[in-house]
């Protein structure tokens, strides 16, 4: 332990996403029939906003349920379910006795450390150059903070995962692969898969579809511990659908559209609550 300076590498490197600036940029925001449009481009049914978003932004709890369901195998389904439907948990959901989030917080941190962790064998300080976020479910504002982040030693880079309708899916996934290589040969060590400004002309690759795919690539090339896979998509607004692109290589998501809703909700009057409070507890969900 005390071969190198680990604690002063640490407190020289080491970088909080709470101390980043706000740059003087509006955040993107869409209302009305824009939003309506959205929701239904990436599969929001009016269920799972009443009875799922609202009470994750109301309580700051994910909704409990029975075990049980009469939900078809996604695979036999003829309804065109998302790609997350396609995975199950496979673990125990009872502990006894059952964890103690509080008590054992040590072990229980939802904290990420985003950016290149070089090679794991070696003790260098430029290891320690990483940004830590506490949630690693982002609003807008913190995925703007990093985009926009000047600090030495890290470089974020923005790829689009939305593709020309007419374009094989085979082709726009390979077209990804490409632009993070690009990205990577400029020295970018974040890569955000954005579906931001979708239109009628093209299609958003599923995001935990695309998440994999590069989540792959990168180990193949070599490249997964240089660089952070960051994914700011609309598709994801269900706990599952968050543990999902965790599981398969998201350091960090930021579901936009899920949080435009929110303020839909507030708008409607079927959310008595301030925005920002009400984002934060869906998050903490």
């Amino acid at each position: 332990a005390s071969r190198e300076p680990y604690g002063e590498w640490i407190d020289r490197n080491l970088v909080q996403l709470k101390d980043l600036k706000i740059p003087n940029i509006k955040v993107p925001n869409y209302t009305g029939d824009e939003l309506t449009r959205l929701q239904k481009v990436f599969g929001y049914k009016y269920e799972e906003v009443k009875e799922l978003i609202l009470p994750m932004a109301r309580l700051g709890a994910e909704p409990s349920g029975a075990m049980g369901t009469d939900t078809p195998l996604a695979v036999l389904s003829g309804q065109h379910p998302p790609l997350f439907n396609y995975f199950k948990q496979r673990f125990a959901q009872v502990t006894n006795p059952p964890i103690d989030a509080i008590r054992e917080k040590v072990v229980t941190s939802t904290s990420v450390y985003v950016g290149a962790h070089g090679n794991l064998l070696e003790d260098k300080r430029e290891n320690c150059k990483v940004l830590k976020v506490h949630n690693p479910i982002l609003t807008s504002t913190d995925l703007l903070k990093i985009k926009h982040m000047n600090v030495p030693g890290f470089k974020v880079a923005t790829v689009s995962i939305n593709y020309y309708k007419n374009t094989s899916l085979e082709k726009a996934i390979d077209r990804v692969f490409l632009e993070v290589d690009r990205a990577y040969k400029d020295g970018a060590n974040i890569i955000i898969l954005s579906d931001r400004d979708i239109d009628e002309y093209h299609v958003a690759i599923p995001s935990l579809l695309a998440v994999s795919a590069v989540s792959q690539y990168l180990i193949r090339t070599k490249k997964s511990t240089a660089l952070a896979l960051i994914l700011e998509s609309a598709e994801p607004h269900e706990v599952h659908h968050f543990a999902t692109l965790l599981g398969y290589g998201a350091c960090a998501v930021n579901p936009y559209l899920a949080h435009e809703t929110i303020g839909q909700l507030i708008d409607q009057g079927l959310l008595d609550k301030d925005y920002y409070a009400a984002v934060d507890d869906y998050n903490k969900a």
